[in-house]
Protein backbone atom coordinates (compact mmCIF):
# COMPACT_ATOMS: atom_id res chain seq x y z
CA UNK A 1 0.00 0.00 0.00
CA UNK A 2 0.87 3.44 -0.58
CA UNK A 3 2.76 5.43 2.25
CA UNK A 4 0.69 7.81 4.39
CA UNK A 5 1.29 11.54 3.85
CA UNK A 6 4.12 12.88 5.90
CA UNK A 7 1.67 15.62 7.26
CA UNK A 8 -0.59 12.43 8.43
CA UNK A 9 2.25 10.97 9.87
CA UNK A 10 3.50 13.92 12.01
CA UNK A 11 -0.38 14.53 12.92
CA UNK A 12 -1.04 11.07 13.79
CA UNK A 13 2.71 10.95 16.34
CA UNK A 14 1.34 14.06 18.20
CA UNK A 15 -1.82 12.82 18.97
CA UNK A 16 -0.56 9.00 19.54
CA UNK A 17 0.01 9.18 23.44
CA UNK A 18 -3.68 10.76 23.26
CA UNK A 19 -4.89 8.41 21.58
CA UNK A 20 -3.61 5.34 22.77
CA UNK A 21 -4.87 6.80 26.22
CA UNK A 22 -8.72 6.80 24.65
CA UNK A 23 -8.39 3.78 23.35
CA UNK A 24 -7.29 2.05 26.80
CA UNK A 25 -10.11 4.00 28.55
CA UNK A 26 -12.87 1.92 25.80
CA UNK A 27 -11.47 -1.85 26.07
CA UNK A 28 -11.25 -0.85 29.93
CA UNK A 29 -15.56 -1.49 29.80
CA UNK A 30 -16.56 -4.82 29.28
CA UNK A 31 -19.91 -4.01 27.73
CA UNK A 32 -21.33 -6.99 26.92
CA UNK A 33 -25.26 -7.21 27.11
CA UNK A 34 -26.45 -7.14 30.34
CA UNK A 35 -30.01 -6.66 32.16
CA UNK A 36 -31.84 -3.41 31.69
CA UNK A 37 -31.22 -1.01 34.26
CA UNK A 38 -31.96 2.64 34.71
CA UNK A 39 -31.49 4.55 32.07
CA UNK A 40 -29.33 1.54 30.83
CA UNK A 41 -31.57 -0.36 27.92
CA UNK A 42 -29.05 -2.81 27.14
CA UNK A 43 -26.94 -3.03 30.92
CA UNK A 44 -24.80 -0.56 32.51
CA UNK A 45 -21.66 -1.75 30.81
CA UNK A 46 -22.68 -0.77 27.28
CA UNK A 47 -24.36 2.58 28.86
CA UNK A 48 -20.81 2.99 30.76
CA UNK A 49 -19.09 3.05 27.53
CA UNK A 50 -21.16 5.36 25.86
CA UNK A 51 -20.38 7.21 28.91
CA UNK A 52 -16.62 6.85 28.70
CA UNK A 53 -16.75 7.71 24.35
CA UNK A 54 -19.04 10.72 25.49
CA UNK A 55 -16.27 11.87 27.57
CA UNK A 56 -14.17 11.61 24.90
CA UNK A 57 -15.85 13.56 22.24
CA UNK A 58 -16.60 16.41 24.77
CA UNK A 59 -12.90 16.43 25.34
CA UNK A 60 -12.30 16.42 21.92
CA UNK A 61 -14.83 19.94 22.13
CA UNK A 62 -17.53 18.22 19.60
CA UNK A 63 -20.99 18.40 20.54
CA UNK A 64 -22.41 15.44 21.81
CA UNK A 65 -25.90 14.27 22.23
CA UNK A 66 -27.61 10.91 23.81
CA UNK A 67 -31.06 9.31 22.11
CA UNK A 68 -32.94 6.75 24.32
CA UNK A 69 -29.55 6.25 26.79
CA UNK A 70 -29.03 3.75 23.35
CA UNK A 71 -26.71 5.87 21.00
CA UNK A 72 -24.43 8.91 21.77
CA UNK A 73 -22.81 11.44 19.23
CA UNK A 74 -19.68 13.73 18.43
CA UNK A 75 -20.74 16.63 15.94
CA UNK A 76 -19.35 18.95 14.43
CA UNK A 77 -21.10 21.42 12.52
CA UNK A 78 -19.12 24.06 10.24
CA UNK A 79 -20.28 27.71 9.85
CA UNK A 80 -20.41 27.10 6.57
CA UNK A 81 -23.16 24.40 7.41
CA UNK A 82 -26.45 26.23 5.59
CA UNK A 83 -28.44 22.43 6.26
CA UNK A 84 -29.67 19.83 9.11
CA UNK A 85 -29.19 17.15 6.77
CA UNK A 86 -25.82 15.48 8.26
CA UNK A 87 -23.57 12.63 7.48
CA UNK A 88 -23.16 9.78 10.06
CA UNK A 89 -20.54 7.57 10.74
CA UNK A 90 -22.09 4.68 12.49
CA UNK A 91 -19.80 2.52 15.43
CA UNK A 92 -20.55 0.73 18.43
CA UNK A 93 -19.15 0.64 21.84
CA UNK A 94 -21.06 -3.26 22.71
CA UNK A 95 -18.64 -6.14 22.77
CA UNK A 96 -19.45 -9.55 22.39
CA UNK A 97 -18.19 -11.89 25.56
CA UNK A 98 -14.05 -12.68 26.12
CA UNK A 99 -14.61 -16.18 26.03
CA UNK A 100 -11.62 -18.25 27.00
CA UNK A 101 -8.32 -19.13 25.81
CA UNK A 102 -6.91 -15.25 25.97
CA UNK A 103 -2.93 -14.82 26.34
CA UNK A 104 -3.33 -11.04 27.38
CA UNK A 105 -5.93 -9.49 29.20
CA UNK A 106 -9.26 -8.75 27.17
CA UNK A 107 -10.13 -5.68 28.73
CA UNK A 108 -7.01 -4.39 29.12
CA UNK A 109 -5.40 -2.93 25.89
CA UNK A 110 -2.35 -4.66 25.09
CA UNK A 111 -0.25 -2.97 22.69
CA UNK A 112 2.99 -4.49 21.00
CA UNK A 113 5.31 -2.85 18.44
CA UNK A 114 2.74 -3.94 15.80
CA UNK A 115 -0.58 -4.27 16.93
CA UNK A 116 -3.13 -3.36 19.54
CA UNK A 117 -4.84 -6.20 21.35
CA UNK A 118 -8.47 -6.02 23.43
CA UNK A 119 -11.92 -7.00 23.05
CA UNK A 120 -12.97 -4.39 20.83
CA UNK A 121 -9.89 -3.48 19.42
CA UNK A 122 -11.05 -4.38 15.99
CA UNK A 123 -14.78 -4.76 16.66
CA UNK A 124 -15.99 -2.17 17.17
CA UNK A 125 -13.97 0.22 19.62
CA UNK A 126 -11.06 1.21 17.82
CA UNK A 127 -12.60 2.06 14.55
CA UNK A 128 -15.12 4.30 16.41
CA UNK A 129 -12.19 6.02 17.65
CA UNK A 130 -10.73 6.85 14.68
CA UNK A 131 -13.93 8.01 13.05
CA UNK A 132 -14.25 10.29 16.02
CA UNK A 133 -10.62 11.22 15.70
CA UNK A 134 -10.75 11.94 12.30
CA UNK A 135 -13.79 14.14 12.94
CA UNK A 136 -11.96 15.95 15.81
CA UNK A 137 -9.28 16.89 12.93
CA UNK A 138 -11.83 18.57 10.86
CA UNK A 139 -13.28 20.36 14.00
CA UNK A 140 -9.22 21.54 14.94
CA UNK A 141 -8.81 22.59 11.12
CA UNK A 142 -12.34 24.56 11.30
CA UNK A 143 -12.93 22.83 7.86
CA UNK A 144 -15.81 24.40 5.85
CA UNK A 145 -17.37 21.58 5.25
CA UNK A 146 -20.96 21.84 3.76
CA UNK A 147 -22.85 19.29 6.18
CA UNK A 148 -22.59 18.49 9.71
CA UNK A 149 -21.31 15.56 10.87
CA UNK A 150 -21.72 13.33 13.59
CA UNK A 151 -19.63 9.99 14.67
CA UNK A 152 -22.67 8.17 16.62
CA UNK A 153 -21.40 5.39 18.97
CA UNK A 154 -24.42 2.15 19.19
CA UNK A 155 -25.16 0.13 22.29
CA UNK A 156 -26.50 -3.17 21.21
CA UNK A 157 -24.87 -4.04 17.61
CA UNK A 158 -23.60 -7.45 18.91
CA UNK A 159 -27.42 -7.99 20.33
CA UNK A 160 -29.88 -7.40 17.49
CA UNK A 161 -29.26 -3.45 17.01
CA UNK A 162 -32.32 -2.49 18.96
CA UNK A 163 -30.33 0.76 20.05
CA UNK A 164 -31.09 1.79 16.42
CA UNK A 165 -34.72 1.96 16.79
CA UNK A 166 -34.36 3.71 19.92
CA UNK A 167 -31.97 6.30 18.48
CA UNK A 168 -34.29 6.96 15.15
CA UNK A 169 -37.90 7.30 17.68
CA UNK A 170 -35.83 10.70 18.63
CA UNK A 171 -33.74 11.76 15.87
CA UNK A 172 -33.67 11.69 12.09
CA UNK A 173 -31.85 9.51 10.13
CA UNK A 174 -28.07 10.69 8.17
CA UNK A 175 -28.45 12.05 4.41
CA UNK A 176 -25.52 9.30 3.93
CA UNK A 177 -22.65 7.94 6.32
CA UNK A 178 -21.04 4.27 6.91
CA UNK A 179 -20.34 1.98 9.49
CA UNK A 180 -16.50 1.23 10.13
CA UNK A 181 -18.05 -2.39 10.97
CA UNK A 182 -17.26 -4.39 8.06
CA UNK A 183 -14.56 -4.27 5.65
CA UNK A 184 -12.81 -2.29 3.27
CA UNK A 185 -13.04 -1.35 -0.09
CA UNK A 186 -16.42 -0.18 0.52
CA UNK A 187 -19.50 -2.47 0.82
CA UNK A 188 -22.67 -2.33 -1.05
CA UNK A 189 -24.00 -5.39 -0.29
CA UNK A 190 -24.58 -7.64 3.11
CA UNK A 191 -25.76 -11.06 2.53
CA UNK A 192 -29.04 -12.44 3.57
CA UNK A 193 -29.13 -13.85 7.63
CA UNK A 194 -31.14 -17.01 8.98
CA UNK A 195 -30.91 -18.48 11.95
CA UNK A 196 -32.74 -21.56 12.25
CA UNK A 197 -33.21 -24.35 15.08
CA UNK A 198 -33.99 -28.15 14.18
CA UNK A 199 -35.50 -30.39 16.82
CA UNK A 200 -35.88 -33.54 17.38
CA UNK A 201 -37.41 -36.17 19.18
CA UNK A 202 -35.68 -38.44 21.34
CA UNK A 203 -36.26 -41.16 24.35
CA UNK A 204 -35.32 -39.67 27.17
CA UNK A 205 -35.96 -42.90 29.13
CA UNK A 206 -33.64 -44.67 26.79
CA UNK A 207 -31.21 -42.59 26.78
CA UNK A 208 -31.07 -42.08 30.98
CA UNK A 209 -30.57 -38.91 33.31
CA UNK A 210 -26.73 -38.74 32.74
CA UNK A 211 -26.89 -38.31 28.57
CA UNK A 212 -25.94 -34.50 28.45
CA UNK A 213 -24.24 -32.02 25.97
CA UNK A 214 -22.32 -29.00 27.23
CA UNK A 215 -19.76 -26.36 25.35
CA UNK A 216 -19.22 -23.18 24.20
CA UNK A 217 -21.61 -22.53 22.28
CA UNK A 218 -23.01 -18.98 20.32
CA UNK A 219 -24.58 -17.95 17.08
CA UNK A 220 -21.18 -15.41 16.60
CA UNK A 221 -19.00 -18.48 16.16
CA UNK A 222 -18.05 -21.47 14.95
CA UNK A 223 -17.99 -23.35 18.22
CA UNK A 224 -14.55 -25.14 19.57
CA UNK A 225 -15.13 -26.55 22.72
CA UNK A 226 -17.80 -29.21 23.25
CA UNK A 227 -18.27 -32.42 26.00
CA UNK A 228 -20.99 -35.45 25.33
CA UNK A 229 -21.73 -37.66 28.40
CA UNK A 230 -22.96 -40.77 27.10
CA UNK A 231 -25.64 -42.45 28.63
CA UNK A 232 -23.19 -44.95 30.78
CA UNK A 233 -21.89 -41.70 32.45
CA UNK A 234 -18.64 -41.55 30.77
CA UNK A 235 -17.81 -38.41 29.27
CA UNK A 236 -15.86 -37.53 26.19
CA UNK A 237 -14.28 -34.09 25.64
CA UNK A 238 -13.99 -32.36 21.74
CA UNK A 239 -11.93 -29.24 20.46
CA UNK A 240 -11.55 -27.78 17.39
CA UNK A 241 -10.67 -24.59 16.05
CA UNK A 242 -12.78 -20.99 16.90
CA UNK A 243 -13.93 -18.32 13.82
CA UNK A 244 -16.59 -16.01 13.30
CA UNK A 245 -20.09 -17.43 11.88
CA UNK A 246 -19.33 -15.59 8.77
CA UNK A 247 -15.85 -17.29 8.30
CA UNK A 248 -16.94 -20.76 8.91
CA UNK A 249 -13.95 -21.79 6.80
CA UNK A 250 -11.62 -20.55 9.24
CA UNK A 251 -12.65 -23.18 12.06
CA UNK A 252 -13.23 -26.41 12.90
CA UNK A 253 -16.33 -26.83 14.39
CA UNK A 254 -16.54 -29.20 17.19
CA UNK A 255 -20.06 -30.41 16.36
CA UNK A 256 -18.33 -32.43 13.47
CA UNK A 257 -16.49 -34.04 15.83
CA UNK A 258 -18.67 -34.59 18.72
CA UNK A 259 -21.43 -35.75 16.74
CA UNK A 260 -19.50 -38.35 14.56
CA UNK A 261 -18.42 -40.06 18.01
CA UNK A 262 -22.09 -40.41 18.87
CA UNK A 263 -23.71 -42.14 15.99
CA UNK A 264 -24.64 -44.99 17.49
CA UNK A 265 -26.54 -43.38 20.61
CA UNK A 266 -29.75 -44.87 21.38
CA UNK A 267 -33.10 -43.16 21.73
CA UNK A 268 -33.54 -41.03 18.78
CA UNK A 269 -29.98 -39.18 19.58
CA UNK A 270 -27.76 -41.22 17.26
CA UNK A 271 -30.00 -40.81 14.34
CA UNK A 272 -29.86 -37.17 14.46
CA UNK A 273 -26.15 -37.17 15.03
CA UNK A 274 -26.37 -40.08 11.98
CA UNK A 275 -28.26 -36.17 9.95
CA UNK A 276 -25.89 -34.02 11.23
CA UNK A 277 -23.11 -36.40 9.43
CA UNK A 278 -24.67 -36.67 5.93
CA UNK A 279 -26.04 -33.25 5.56
CA UNK A 280 -24.00 -30.85 8.12
CA UNK A 281 -20.40 -31.59 8.61
CA UNK A 282 -18.08 -29.57 6.91
CA UNK A 283 -20.49 -28.63 4.66
CA UNK A 284 -19.53 -24.50 4.69
CA UNK A 285 -21.59 -24.28 1.76
CA UNK A 286 -24.39 -26.47 2.35
CA UNK A 287 -23.49 -28.64 -0.13
CA UNK A 288 -24.73 -31.53 1.39
CA UNK A 289 -27.89 -30.03 2.78
CA UNK A 290 -29.30 -29.42 -0.89
CA UNK A 291 -28.77 -25.43 0.13
CA UNK A 292 -25.58 -24.91 -2.09
CA UNK A 293 -26.80 -21.65 -3.27
CA UNK A 294 -24.32 -18.96 -5.40
CA UNK A 295 -24.33 -16.16 -7.46
CA UNK A 296 -21.39 -13.76 -9.25
CA UNK A 297 -21.79 -10.82 -7.13
CA UNK A 298 -22.16 -12.08 -3.18
CA UNK A 299 -20.76 -15.48 -3.41
CA UNK A 300 -20.84 -19.20 -1.92
CA UNK A 301 -23.77 -19.85 0.85
CA UNK A 302 -22.26 -20.13 4.34
CA UNK A 303 -23.74 -22.66 6.66
CA UNK A 304 -22.54 -22.75 10.21
CA UNK A 305 -23.96 -25.01 13.20
CA UNK A 306 -23.06 -23.85 16.20
CA UNK A 307 -25.44 -25.55 19.06
CA UNK A 308 -27.01 -29.26 19.75
CA UNK A 309 -28.90 -28.82 22.87
CA UNK A 310 -30.74 -31.03 25.04
CA UNK A 311 -34.56 -29.84 26.04
CA UNK A 312 -36.81 -31.98 27.64
CA UNK A 313 -38.05 -34.81 25.28
CA UNK A 314 -36.14 -33.66 21.97
CA UNK A 315 -32.67 -31.93 20.72
CA UNK A 316 -32.27 -29.18 19.29
CA UNK A 317 -29.82 -28.28 16.37
CA UNK A 318 -29.23 -24.63 15.99
CA UNK A 319 -27.92 -23.50 12.77
CA UNK A 320 -26.97 -20.20 10.93
CA UNK A 321 -27.09 -19.21 7.29
CA UNK A 322 -25.72 -16.67 5.43
CA UNK A 323 -27.20 -16.72 1.81
CA UNK A 324 -26.50 -14.70 -1.42
CA UNK A 325 -28.44 -11.60 -2.46
CA UNK A 326 -30.32 -13.42 -5.51
CA UNK A 327 -31.34 -16.45 -2.90
CA UNK A 328 -34.32 -16.63 -0.82
CA UNK A 329 -35.26 -17.16 2.88
CA UNK A 330 -38.28 -20.03 1.43
CA UNK A 331 -35.54 -21.56 -1.04
CA UNK A 332 -33.32 -22.82 1.73
CA UNK A 333 -36.05 -23.26 4.57
CA UNK A 334 -38.03 -25.52 1.85
CA UNK A 335 -35.03 -27.74 0.80
CA UNK A 336 -34.17 -28.11 4.27
CA UNK A 337 -37.16 -29.27 5.25
CA UNK A 338 -37.07 -31.66 2.69
CA UNK A 339 -34.66 -33.88 4.63
CA UNK A 340 -35.95 -34.10 7.96
CA UNK A 341 -37.43 -36.84 8.93
CA UNK A 342 -41.02 -37.50 10.24
CA UNK A 343 -41.11 -35.85 14.04
CA UNK A 344 -38.65 -33.57 13.20
CA UNK A 345 -38.96 -29.91 12.68
CA UNK A 346 -37.28 -26.48 11.66
CA UNK A 347 -38.27 -23.18 13.26
CA UNK A 348 -36.44 -20.18 11.84
CA UNK A 349 -35.58 -18.11 15.11
CA UNK A 350 -34.39 -14.92 13.37
CA UNK A 351 -34.24 -13.67 9.95
CA UNK A 352 -31.76 -10.62 8.17
CA UNK A 353 -33.39 -9.85 4.86
CA UNK A 354 -30.21 -8.87 2.30
CA UNK A 355 -29.44 -5.23 1.74
CA UNK A 356 -28.17 -3.57 -1.30
CA UNK A 357 -27.26 0.04 -2.41
CA UNK A 358 -26.70 1.04 -5.49
CA UNK A 359 -22.85 1.01 -6.23
CA UNK A 360 -22.48 3.91 -8.31
CA UNK A 361 -24.42 6.10 -5.84
CA UNK A 362 -22.44 9.62 -5.55
CA UNK A 363 -21.42 9.12 -1.74
CA UNK A 364 -20.34 5.45 -2.52
CA UNK A 365 -18.14 6.14 -5.72
CA UNK A 366 -17.18 9.19 -3.22
CA UNK A 367 -15.34 6.55 -0.53
CA UNK A 368 -14.48 4.02 -3.28
CA UNK A 369 -12.07 7.24 -4.33
CA UNK A 370 -10.73 8.16 -1.20
CA UNK A 371 -10.06 3.80 -0.64
CA UNK A 372 -8.07 4.18 -3.75
CA UNK A 373 -5.78 7.41 -3.23
CA UNK A 374 -5.17 6.44 0.29
CA UNK A 375 -3.96 2.50 -0.80
CA UNK A 376 -3.53 3.06 -4.20
CA UNK A 377 -5.19 -0.10 -4.69
CA UNK A 378 -9.04 -0.50 -5.69
CA UNK A 379 -11.49 0.55 -4.43
CA UNK A 380 -14.34 -0.75 -6.19
CA UNK A 381 -17.13 -1.17 -3.88
CA UNK A 382 -17.75 -5.38 -2.57
CA UNK A 383 -19.92 -6.98 -1.17
CA UNK A 384 -20.12 -9.17 2.34
CA UNK A 385 -21.28 -11.63 4.54
CA UNK A 386 -21.37 -9.63 7.42
CA UNK A 387 -23.79 -8.41 9.02
CA UNK A 388 -23.52 -4.34 10.55
CA UNK A 389 -25.74 -0.99 11.31
CA UNK A 390 -26.37 -1.20 7.24
CA UNK A 391 -29.15 -2.93 7.84
CA UNK A 392 -30.85 -1.03 10.48
CA UNK A 393 -29.92 2.48 10.09
CA UNK A 394 -31.15 3.96 6.44
CA UNK A 395 -28.68 5.33 4.11
CA UNK A 396 -25.22 3.86 5.21
CA UNK A 397 -22.90 1.48 4.07
CA UNK A 398 -20.14 -0.21 5.64
CA UNK A 399 -16.77 0.78 5.19
CA UNK A 400 -14.04 -0.61 6.93
CA UNK A 401 -12.10 -1.85 9.33
CA UNK A 402 -10.80 -4.58 7.88
CA UNK A 403 -7.94 -4.26 5.48
CA UNK A 404 -8.36 -7.30 2.30
CA UNK A 405 -7.35 -10.48 3.60
CA UNK A 406 -8.12 -9.94 6.58
CA UNK A 407 -10.66 -12.50 8.33
CA UNK A 408 -11.67 -14.28 11.53
CA UNK A 409 -10.14 -11.75 13.90
CA UNK A 410 -13.49 -10.33 15.57
CA UNK A 411 -15.28 -12.63 18.18
CA UNK A 412 -12.27 -14.93 19.28
CA UNK A 413 -9.96 -14.77 21.81
CA UNK A 414 -6.85 -12.58 21.38
CA UNK A 415 -9.03 -9.73 19.15
CA UNK A 416 -6.35 -7.28 16.92
CA UNK A 417 -5.83 -4.39 15.14
CA UNK A 418 -2.75 -3.63 13.53
CA UNK A 419 -1.27 -0.26 14.42
CA UNK A 420 -0.41 0.57 10.83
CA UNK A 421 -4.10 -0.19 9.63
CA UNK A 422 -5.29 2.03 12.87
CA UNK A 423 -3.49 5.17 11.41
CA UNK A 424 -4.33 4.80 7.82
CA UNK A 425 -8.10 4.28 8.82
CA UNK A 426 -7.84 7.40 10.43
CA UNK A 427 -6.53 9.19 7.44
CA UNK A 428 -9.13 7.25 5.55
CA UNK A 429 -11.74 8.41 7.92
CA UNK A 430 -10.73 12.30 7.65
CA UNK A 431 -10.70 12.32 4.14
CA UNK A 432 -14.02 10.51 3.94
CA UNK A 433 -15.89 12.55 5.92
CA UNK A 434 -14.36 15.52 4.03
CA UNK A 435 -15.60 14.11 1.28
CA UNK A 436 -18.87 13.17 1.85
CA UNK A 437 -19.85 16.26 3.99
CA UNK A 438 -19.25 18.29 0.95
CA UNK A 439 -21.30 15.91 -1.39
Amino acid sequence: MKPLEQKFEQRLDRDWPAITAALRRLIAVPSVEGPAAPRAPFGVNPRQALTTGLEIAQEADLTTGLAGDAVGWGEYRSPAAATDDYVGIVGHLDVVAAGSGWHTPPFELTITPTQFLGRGVLDNKGPWLSALWALRWLAEDGAPLKRPVRVLAGSNEESGSQDIPKYLAEQPAPIWGYTPDGKYPVVYGERGILRGAITWPIDTAVLGPQFAISGEFSPAIVPDRAALTFPDGHQEHFHGKKAPSNAPELGDNVLDHLTAAGTQLPGGAGDLFQWYQAHFAGAFAGEHANIRFTDPVSGALQLTPYRIALSGDHLTLAFSIRYPLNTTEDEIVSNLRGLLPAGAALTVTSRMAPVKHDPHSPFIQALAKVYTDITGTDGSPVTTTGATYARSMPNIVAFGPSFPGQKGIAHKEDEWLNISDFRRMLVINYLSIQALANL
